[in-house]
């Protein structure tokens, strides 16, 4: 293979990603922040418009906001199903309705045999509060196609990113240096390609962990004790408007409702979780309001064929209950259906849901992340979030790898990184899962135990609060350190960085995100923050920064970013702030002054937002060792420390 390698025809690159999906393409933009030269294969000739992933929590959000997408988030790719409610439907009085923005999005878990959407939940999780460790909503219900355009426009941007599309890779080899690929291209030539590292994002039944990594040895585990494994049904239905010139005999329009009204009653906002013993479902709505898109899902039973319930007809019988009302609901004989021809059918097909995690995610050179190397049960739109998250902490670790004369031990690296990663998949699929046992559960004592339990938990307002926060009620994620993990625990490393909304006091403008502070524009694959309790203790700390000396390939002194708690600068003496304003100092901001910027728009207002959260996570430290995928290195209080945990980092890199 060397002599190969040496020859003209092999094209070089640090990186080879192969797939093109949210996690390739995200893995691809982060290398290009970082500088490092990668190339993406895809065998799809163009973004695949089906919708298939429709949830992303925020995790998510913040990782797209970390590569300068935010701006799109909330008025292109989806939204957090805020939505306009009139206050007439409960009364079923159309004409007397008041028009109200409703910032409450919830995940409502929903019992019983029946086929109503409109019935009482026993449980929901509020996900449209803030009240997580990254001042997102706890849930965008998105567009995947617009989401990935968006992926990769980063990708394009970047001097250091190239997607070839309708590529299909035909073979993987590997010698001590390189990996060597082969593919064939768009007019089906075959291509030669060398690189350090080879990242596989192409799938479940991709080319990489199928064709070259199991006859190694990696094979696609059970991630849990459950062993979940089931087929579902997956809907993606597009909804039109019914008009009275349409439709002039739907029974409605005598009672004074208008198109958008009967639409919000048969697809009513919020996601719900249908925990029916006959058979589980789940639904919502997707994307922007005005795009009107809807997902319904259900199980198949173990005596039925997944392709003949995906049928027109099965479907009707199974999906149609439930959007046809009792007539008297209206106060009419006869009952009424939503109009079937307003529906668009986008996708009926049916999918083999399991939860399966790979026993490595990494060998030698080639490396599994996204689908590739684990796949999820459809009950907390985790899949690309955890694709996401595996991109970025895998970013910076490639980063430190493909350095000019680097000579890192990049199996124990890349060990590291899968051992971390599978430990916050764990705690994602155990809530995953447990979301899972309320919708799947058939044994009726299990449904009593399972209903009054949470009925009773609900009635202690903090466990009711404790509920309603979900899968954030767990708090940040904090890891369990090995050998091979890269933080040093014993200095408060290895727990997730939360984010807050900030404002800079040089220049007193808008409201920021303090990840964007930490990290944009900057070259550093760690960053220094300070954490200030008052203005008086800006001076020491910046004079603790001049002389400190670090490896600047990885982190630079001069990149640090200071904060301080909004209420110590509305108690400092006057002119205090005037003498500190010079330097890249910023305070908390409020919810209140979050609320009317620009971060703000197309998104609920934040609720349960705590300005102190940093100092509360980092427990009175002043300095943080930050690592790129927001997660702490380490922590300190003095200048002595700080510069003992720079020489670590050094020589761990």
């Amino acid at each position: 293979m060397e002599s190969q390698a040496n020859q003209a025809d092999w094209e070089t690159t640090d990186v080879l990603i192969c797939g093109c999906g949210p996690t390739g393409a995200m893995l691809s933009g982060y290398l290009g922040k970082l500088g490092v030269n990668n190339i993406l294969l895809e065998k799809e000739a163009a973004i695949t418009t089906d919708p298939r992933g429709i949830a992303l929590d925020d995790d998510g959000i913040r990782l797209l906001q970390g590569l300068g997408l935010y701006e799109h988030v909330f008025t292109e790719i989806g939204s957090c199903n805020g939505d306009t409610f009139k206050f007439g439907y409960i009364l079923l009085v159309p004409w007397l309705t008041q028009i109200v923005r409703i910032d409450i999005a919830k995940a409502k878990f929903i019992s019983g045999t029946h086929r109503n959407l409109h019935a009482k939940h026993f449980l929901h999780f509020d996900m449209a509060s803030s009240e997580g460790q990254t001042g997102h909503v706890g849930i965008l219900a998105h567009k995947q196609p617009i989401l990935e355009k968006h992926l990769r426009s980063t990708i394009e941007e970047a001097d250091s990113c190239e997607l070839r599309s309708s590529c299909t890779l035909t073979s993987i080899t590997e010698d001590e240096s390189w990996v060597y690929a082969t593919y064939d291209d768009a007019m089906g030539r075959e291509k030669r390609i060398r690189a350090k590292f080879l990242a596989a994002a192409d799938g479940k039944t991709g080319f990489t962990r199928k064709m070259y990594l199991e006859p190694k040895g990696i094979q696609l585990e059970w991630a849990e004790q459950t062993k979940y494994e089931e087929t579902w049904v997956a809907l993606n239905w597009k909804l039109h408007l019914p008009t009275r010139e349409t439709h002039p005999s739907f029974p409605l329009w005598n009672l004074g409702y208008t198109p958008e009204q009967i639409y919000d009653l048969f697809f009513p906002v919020d996601f719900r979780f249908l925990c029916n013993p006959d058979r589980p479902a789940v639904c919502g709505r997707f994307g922007l309001s005005e795009d009107r898109l809807w997902r319904f899902e259900f199980v198949i039973t173990a005596n039925e064929d997944g392709v003949e319930m995906a049928s027109e007809e099965k479907v009707r019988d199974v999906v149609y209950p439930y959007l046809t009302h009792s007539g008297s609901r209206y106060g009419l004989k006869q009952d009424v259906s939503y109009p079937e021809d307003c529906i668009e059918v986008l996708r009926s097909r049916p999918f083999r849901f399991s939860a399966r995690s790979c026993n490595k995610w990494s060998l030698n050179r080639v490396i599994l992340c996204g689908d590739a190397a684990h796949v999820f049960p459809p009950f907390g739109g985790q899949g690309i979030a955890s694709g996401f998250r595996d991109a970025i902490s895998l970013a910076w670790r490639l980063a430190i790898a493909c350095k000019p004369g680097s000579n890192i031990d990049y199996e124990h690296l890349l060990t590291g990184w899968y051992l971390e990663r599978k430990q916050q998949l764990d705690a994602s699929l155990a809530s995953t899962v447990r979301n899972g046992d309320m919708v799947n559960g058939k044994n009726w004592s299990h449904i009593f135990l399972r209903n009054w339990g949470l009925w009773f938990m609900q009635l202690v307002p903090n466990w009711k609060h404790w509920l309603e926060r979900g899968p954030r009620g767990a708090g940040p994620t904090r890891y369990t350190h090995t050998s091979e993990m890269p933080f040093l625990p014993e200095l408060g490393g290895g727990v997730s960085f939360p984010q807050s909304y900030c404002i800079s006091l040089r220049d007193g403008s808008e409201v920021q995100f303090t990840d964007d502070v930490i990290f944009f524009g900057k070259k550093g694959i760690f960053q220094i923050v300070v954490l200030l309790n008052t203005l008086d203790e800006v001076e020491s700390a910046i004079q603790d920064m001049e002389d400190i000396k670090a490896d600047e390939s990885l982190i630079s002194p001069d990149e640090v970013t200071f904060f301080v708690p909004r209420v110590a600068c509305q108690s400092a003496p006057a002119g205090r702030l005037d003498a500190v304003v010079a330097q890249p100092l910023f305070r908390t901001a409020s919810s209140d002054e979050f609320a009317p910027s620009t971060l703000c728009n197309s998104r609920p207002e934040p609720r349960g937002y705590i300005e102190s959260l940093i100092w509360d996570t980092i427990g009175g430290k002043r300095y943080v060792v930050l690592r790129l995928d927001r997660f702490v290195f380490a922590t300190c209080n003095s200048k002595t420390e700080l510069e003992r945990v720079l020489g670590q980092l050094s020589n761990l890199f």
